[in-house]
């Protein structure tokens, strides 16, 4: 998929992924790359973003949503010497200190969660409504790296949870960016049963509206997250609502260019938090934090983007989400694209 100038790239799985991946808030790397991404941070913010064994006091069996939401699509072109352009991908992994999707508690285990994405781009963008067009692949796994107790499944306790995926996604006006994906959660350890989510992100692009703030390439990329599960065992599937701002600019630090993104967002649900009392609670958590990314060699690697920051945690006290008062969670990540 080729992002537009100033389009922002969303994610699987991450959305950090919220990678639940990821994840997810996805950042803008600095503008003279601005078409050179890191999915994987999905689910993200847009989003439209967008969580191993979990502690008793937190609700059973989540596994979370891919960890950064995919991109954007547009009409097929019969030039042959454009197909090698339509096919792109982008493989990337990260660890985080702690493994939380949702705002739900699903490892204190340091966590490896590794992806990789491939997209068809579709469409040239002619100059109508439909400015770009994709479809896309992927897989998206937590594997734990701290100490795991012995469990049925042998060398593979450590992989709590791996995700497949498959959607398409399409860009409006060069500004709305709407994507669809189907998600397939299983766990090689079984940790819990499989089970199926069905997302849709819609994100605006709204870079060049701040120019007049001395701040380069700032925009706060509104989106919004739909998540319907399907078939989860144990309960009624839920429907799972994300709103998320995710402000973000270019700057130097020591003379490296960087992007510098706060992602904020809450999780809301009819059915997906559980009470500490018994019922459901409709507020999850609200979510922010730091998230600096660049890419270390422009010129010889321009596919190649290094991420690094750390997310905060406020759950609703009164959820079992097997977090206290808040959590924070450090995170490094690497992306390559091509």
């Amino acid at each position: 998929m080729r992002w537009r100038k100033n389009q922002r790239p969303e994610a699987h799985h991450s959305t950090f992924r919220n990678i639940h991946g990821p994840p997810q808030v996805v950042t803008n790397i600095p503008a003279q790359n601005a078409e050179e991404t890191m999915r994987n941070l999905l689910f993200g913010a847009t989003a439209l973003a967008p969580v191993l064994a979990v502690p008793a006091a937190a609700q059973a069996n989540e596994p979370s949503p891919c960890p950064d939401p995919p991109p954007p699509v547009v009409l097929p072109d019969n030039e042959p010497s454009q197909e090698s352009d339509r096919i792109s991908v982008s493989m990337g992994a990260s660890v985080v200190t702690e493994y939380i999707s949702r705002g739900v508690m699903f490892a204190k285990e340091v966590s490896l969660q590794p992806s990789v994405t491939v997209s068809l781009d579709l469409v040239d963008d002619n100059g109508g409504l439909v400015t770009d067009a994709s479809v896309f692949a992927g897989s998206w796994t937590s594997i734990k790296l701290g100490s795991v107790p012995p469990g049925p499944a042998g060398s593979l306790n450590r992989f709590f949870e791996t995700d497949l995926y498959a959607g398409a996604a399409v860009q409006l006006a060069d500004r709305w960016n709407i994507s669809a994906t189907y998600y397939r959660y299983e766990s090689l350890s079984d940790s819990f049963e499989g089970y199926n989510d069905l997302e849709l992100i819609v994100g605006y692009d709204d870079s060049g509206a701040w120019d007049s703030l001395p701040l380069d390439n700032f925009r706060l990329s509104p989106s919004l997250r739909l998540v319907q599960e399907a078939g989860r065992p144990g309960r009624k599937d839920a429907l799972y609502i994300e709103p998320s701002l995710t402000p973000s600019f270019d700057a130097e630090i020591a003379g490296v260019p960087l992007n510098v993104a706060i992602p904020l967002m809450i999780g809301l649900s009819d059915e997906y938090y559980d009470g500490i009392d018994g019922g459901k609670e409709t507020f999850g958590f609200f979510r922010t934090g730091l998230l600096l990314s660049g890419q270390p060699a422009p010129e010889s690697l321009p596919g190649l983007t290094i991420s690094a920051g750390a997310d905060l945690w406020v759950p609703n006290s009164a959820v079992a989400s097997g977090i206290d008062r808040y959590d924070l969670v450090g995170r490094m990540g690497i992306n390559w694209g091509f």
